[in-house]
């Protein structure tokens, strides 16, 4: 049986904040991140832990949590539910103040993922119009408790990641290009028919500014994950829904004016994504990214401007991955629970929890 939307916010609002020692972020050494986790006896929650101090706060969460995302200027972050969930949580990481708690329109779910405008007022969330058979983009006011205030067309089927480029006006859109329906939990209903792009949208009026598809051979290459980098470049990542005999490239590389550009990636280090990536990040420069692959238990790291692969790092069930906070290098984090450091000189475990993080990371700071 479904759970109706009052009831998923009033779990939400009985959910408990756990500092795990007295603690206050801006207290907290160093860095700071925020992911969606599942504990061992099966529950869910998202936590913001350190580098140096471990987990220093979780709150149970409904179900599963899929990406967090830190509002711009404000130790708030907020984290979404996996497609197809239908409930969002707003953490503030320094008051302690009770989680504010969301939830997607009648007939809409999430996809996991959205954007803040520059200033933070506004929050754009990946949405799946599932009776119409169209992405949508909601728009949300932050301050009044991210009370849906319009929304506007995606751009194409199934929107999963989002970002606001630097110009603060325009959204990028991986639109993946699958029907799906929570009638059908999470079976995919047009492979034949799949178009996936990549979108940008002015966020001021919902216009569509360009839209972007592979060739139509490639056609069931879903486009799922991105991240917007240095000089307007935007690097994503690609899951196959095709014959498994077939392994294209799964990473591109994409500036606004130019066509899709698939990344040359060596035949082996493609191999081992598994036709599957999970998470896309750039570092603190904008100059490095660096994509997983839970399936494939590896991360793959290029060079943005020259659009090249640089390296191959073997993680086991590597999922989240976020740039550090103002220096070289990404953390990683493990569905088994370990959490690694790396960087162009090599890579260090950070330490290892009695739990299963999900695929994104995100640094609050």
């Amino acid at each position: 049986m479904a759970i109706e939307r009052r009831d998923i916010l009033r779990m939400i609002a009985a959910a408990s904040v756990t500092p795990m020692f007295p603690f206050t972020a801006r207290a907290a050494p160093g860095e700071l991140y925020a992911a969606a986790l599942r504990e061992p006896d099966g529950t869910f929650a998202v936590a913001l832990f350190s580098p140096e101090t471990g987990i220093v706060m979780k709150s149970a969460l409904p179900g599963r949590g899929h990406s967090c995302l830190r509002r711009p200027g404000r130790m708030q972050c907020v984290v979404f539910a996996r497609r197809p969930g239908t409930f969002a949580v707003a953490l503030d990481v320094n008051d302690r103040r009770a989680p504010v708690a969301f939830a997607s329109s009648p007939g809409r779910h999430f996809y996991g993922h959205g954007a803040f405008s520059r200033d933070g007022r506004l929050l754009y969330t990946t949405e799946n119009d599932y009776d119409d058979r169209r992405g949508v983009i909601g728009v949300r006011d932050v301050d009044a408790g991210y009370r849906l205030i319009g929304e506007f067309p995606s751009g194409g089927t199934g929107p999963h990641d989002i970002a606001m480029l630097p110009d603060g006006r325009t959204l990028v859109i991986a639109n993946g290009g699958i029907e799906t329906h929570p009638d059908f939990g999470r079976e995919l209903l047009n492979l034949k028919t799949m178009a996936p792009s990549l979108v940008y949208i002015d966020a001021e009026t919902g216009d569509l500014l360009e839209s972007h598809s592979l060739p139509g051979h490639m056609h069931q290459l879903s486009i799922r994950h991105l991240a917007a980098c240095a000089d307007r470049a935007v690097v994503f990542g690609c899951q196959h829904k095709g014959a498994k005999n077939v392994t294209p490239n799964l990473v591109g590389f994409h500036r606004r004016g130019e066509d899709l550009e698939l990344a040359e990636i060596p035949e082996t280090a493609n191999g081992r994504l598994k036709g599957y990536v999970g998470s896309v990040a750039a570092d603190a420069s904008g100059e490095i990214v660096a994509v997983t692959s839970p399936r494939g238990g590896v991360a793959l790291y290029f060079d943005v401007s020259g659009r090249r692969f640089l390296r191959l790092t073997a993680f086991s069930d590597a999922s989240g991955v976020a740039g550090r906070a103002g220096q070289r290098g990404f953390v990683l984090t493990s569905g088994s629970g370990r959490i690694a450091g790396t960087n162009g000189d090599g890579d260090q475990c950070l330490g290892a929890f009695d739990v299963a993080w999900d695929n994104h990371l995100t640094a609050i700071r």
